[in-house]
């Protein structure tokens, strides 16, 4: 499946959100602690753009069925709320998704790209390391409950 990935705009907020929430109600009272993506609202995704950062849509016809937001950090690029929904995973639109932010960090200069990935969630770890990401460092929760990886692909 070869979905078009575009570039969204800030009035797209809300679409780029209602993607996330939806990709990631599959792990509503399953993480501990939750995900903290079903605590956001539909600010967190308009402070991405008013940072400098901006998402990034994939999209059959006029539905949105994926996104990724991003934000320079420092040297690197991060990738967050990288999120597809069910219907559509495993058709490669993660992948592309990814590949249109590496690409936009290269056009800036950038040649690092970093993600955060929940070891409670071992698919996408797998997901990840099969993209070519590594594992950079290990976090913990407070409670040391769960953790997470932080990855990185040089560009």
């Amino acid at each position: 499946m070869t979905l078009p990935i575009r570039e969204a705009t800030i009035d797209e907020s809300e679409l780029i959100y209602q993607v996330m929430i939806e990709s990631f109600k599959e792990y509503n009272g399953k993480l501990n602690p939750p995900s903290g993506a079903l605590k956001e609202t539909v600010d967190h995704t308009i402070h991405t753009f008013h940072i400098g950062g901006g998402a990034a849509l994939a999209c059959e016809g006029d539905k949105v069925v994926g996104s990724a937001r991003y934000k320079p950090i420092d040297d690197y690029m991060y990738i967050g709320r990288v999120s597809v929904l069910p219907d559509f995973r495993g058709k490669g639109v993660c992948k592309r998704l990814l590949t249109f932010v590496e690409n936009k960090a290269r056009n800036q200069g950038i040649m690092e790209t970093r993600v955060e990935v929940r070891l409670s969630i071992p698919e996408n770890i797998m997901l990840y390391k099969h993209l070519h990401y590594e594992v950079i460092e290990h976090k913990f929760y407070p409670e040391r409950i769960d953790s997470w990886y932080v990855m990185r692909k040089k560009l």
